[in-house]
């Protein structure tokens, strides 16, 4: 007996236990706590064996390798110590301003860090509303232009400034661009300089623009920069030298002209988020219009890293395009929360994409060091859009933006170059409010459509890199080679299903080999009364009579077909044994 009440107890343990395999899906917050935890345990106060690089980023984050950053600079106050690096140099600045440290000093290296880009064709434009003679001095020479009612000048203007472009512009010569130019004409007139990449024919008009009326004079100077690695510009580490300079409240106005022309053949830095980063606004929809079709952006190798970067500037918007991305790194995170194990593309995802520090509380010790602008009833804008007396310094925006105790001022729809979508159309970016509409797209109205399905996505299948638990990637094909086409296992419901099917029919067994001794007695006593046939006639008892029977219908039985009729052999009976019934049958009746 002792046997049996053993394997029923197993059994009954077993069937417990099952009832904890079910495990539940885990929220976004869950999953966003999960990578801070990979991060921390990664790290696991072991800052002094990781790089530089790890280090920078894991202080956007977390305060670990605040001592380390520290550490790492050099004399001149730029990173790393002995082999500085203007790149390296701006994101230590942005971590350890992340952590409340002062960068004076280190700002000030970076800003030395420059020099005028020699791959730019510069112009002057002088245009009038009709024909007009103009002096244009520069150095100690003044030089007469005539400019007819076409547009056209008529000569050039010494040997800084010669007729380019079908004769409507002065193009300036490089051993020129230091010189400052006076222009004054005896009719209005305005002044602008255009510029454009030499190996180019995209020419860009800079946004100053100076008008004078007839006698009076403006004054036009190039101011081109960018930032050096070494002796040369790179572009590279200009577009991150300028958004963290930026940030600072540095003018970085001269550095513009470089990104924006050197933006083609770069595209691999994702130049489109940086500059939206600088104010750059109509850069949005491009920007908006590289992200894959499962939600990450790639124009490097490495497609974590640049969605990170391309999230930064909409912290504070909400895009369809920013939601699928959030998205995809959830659905992307390894078993323990990081993405792909990497330290410094964990710290930059949580950073650009959940706020760094913020979600953790503040500077990770649980408290903010600046107050969140939005959450005290102030608005975040570029610095631009916001007068000095009115930017808040104590309270935080998000990237490049400042907090303005004065909301900036809506304007129509047609002022902010926008326009209302019909009712077929949907906007390639988000829909602004704006003094006329409530529905202003900035981007393209564009005809709204199905899109159309990969290979994968008919069969059943999602594109995305990489599968989750739950899935396998199947032989179908995705818009984006670098991502599989996941399918999704058998429901773990079924299989659960047969499991508890199987310790059902466990149970029973076990509970036969306890009580199987009054189940063989029960077995035999059953099959002892299979086969024996019941009395025949007539059903005695109380009131039942034979005229209430049914009479009874003589049925022929058959044999089931296929089989041989069995029959009992008949007796023979002998002729005298039949006289001798015969005669006793005669005796009794007489």
């Amino acid at each position: 007996m002792k046997k049996e009440v053993l394997i029923f107890v197993l059994v009954f343990s077993l069937m417990i236990s099952m009832s904890f395999i079910f495990a539940e899906d885990l929220t976004d917050d869950q999953k966003i706590s999960k990578a801070y935890d990979c991060l921390e345990n990664k790290i696991n106060n072991t800052c002094e064996d990781l790089t530089l690089d790890q280090q920078i980023f894991s202080l956007l984050v977390l305060d670990d390798c605040k001592a380390e950053v520290k550490a790492a600079q050099d004399t001149d106050f730029c990173w790393p110590e002995d082999k500085c690096k203007t790149k390296t140099t701006a994101q230590a600045i942005l971590a350890l301003n992340e952590a409340g440290v002062n960068t004076e000093d280190a700002e000030e290296w970076l800003m030395s860090k420059n020099k005028t880009p020699t791959d730019l064709d510069w112009y002057l434009q002088i245009e009038s509303s009709e024909a007009t003679s103009c002096e244009v001095s520069y150095g100690s020479s003044t030089y007469t232009v005539n400019i007819a009612e076409n547009k056209k000048i008529d000569s050039d203007a010494g040997s800084c400034l010669s007729l380019s472009s079908g004769n409507y512009w002065l193009q300036i010569s490089p051993s020129c661009y230091s010189k400052e130019f006076e222009i004054s004409c005896d009719q209005d007139f305005q002044t602008n300089l255009l510029y454009k990449k030499s190996d180019s024919i995209t020419v860009y008009v800079s946004p100053e623009t100076s008008s004078q009326s007839a006698g009076g004079d403006t004054t036009e100077k190039i101011n081109s920069l960018c930032f050096t690695e070494g002796s040369s510009c790179n572009y590279e580490t200009s577009l991150w030298s300028a958004w963290i300079l930026d940030s600072k409240k540095y003018d970085i106005s001269a550095y513009m002209p470089y990104l924006i022309t050197n933006l083609e053949g770069n595209e691999k830095y994702l130049p489109e988020s940086f500059l939206l980063l600088l104010g750059q606004e109509s850069y949005q929809n491009d920007l908006l219009e590289k992200q894959k079709s499962a939600g990450y952006w790639q124009e490097s190798s490495d497609r974590y890293f640049d969605t990170a970067l391309a999230l930064i500037p909409f912290y504070y918007d909400e895009l369809p395009e920013k939601d699928k991305a959030l998205e995809w790194l959830l659905d992307s995170q390894d078993s323990e929360g990081c993405w792909q194990g990497g330290i410094k593309n964990t710290a930059f995802i949580l950073f650009s994409a959940w706020a760094g520090k913020a979600q953790r509380g503040g500077d990770g010790n649980g408290t903010n060091s600046h107050a969140d602008c939005e959450e005290h009833d102030y608005f975040c804008m570029y610095s631009s859009d916001c007068e000095d007396e009115n930017i808040l310094p104590l309270y935080d925006c998000f990237g490049s933006q400042v907090c303005c105790k004065i909301e900036l001022p809506l304007e129509t729809c047609e002022d902010m170059y926008g326009e209302e979508c019909e009712s077929d159309e949907e906007c390639s970016i988000s829909e602004k409010e704006a003094l006329d509409t409530s529905y202003c797209c900035t981007g393209t109205c564009r005809e709204i459509l199905e899109p159309e399905e990969s290979e994968c996505e008919q069969s059943g299948g999602t594109c995305k890199y990489p599968c989750g638990d739950s899935e396998e990637s199947a032989d179908y094909d995705c818009d984006d080679n670098l991502d599989y086409c996941c399918i999704e296992l058998d429901d773990p419901d079924s299989n659960f299903l047969w499991i508890w099917i199987l310790l059902i029919l466990i149970v029973i067994v076990s509970v036969g080999i306890m009580f199987r001794d009054n189940l063989r007695k029960f077995w035999f006593r059953a099959k002892s009364g299979f086969g024996k046939s019941k009395p025949s006639g007539p059903r005695g008892g109380p009131g039942f009579s034979s005229s209430m029977r049914n009479p009874t219908i003589p049925r022929r039985i058959f044999p089931p077909s296929g089989e041989p009729q069995m029959r009992r052999p008949m007796m023979r009976r002998s002729s005298r044994e039949l006289d001798d019934v015969l005669g006793k049958l005669k005796e009794m009746g007489k």
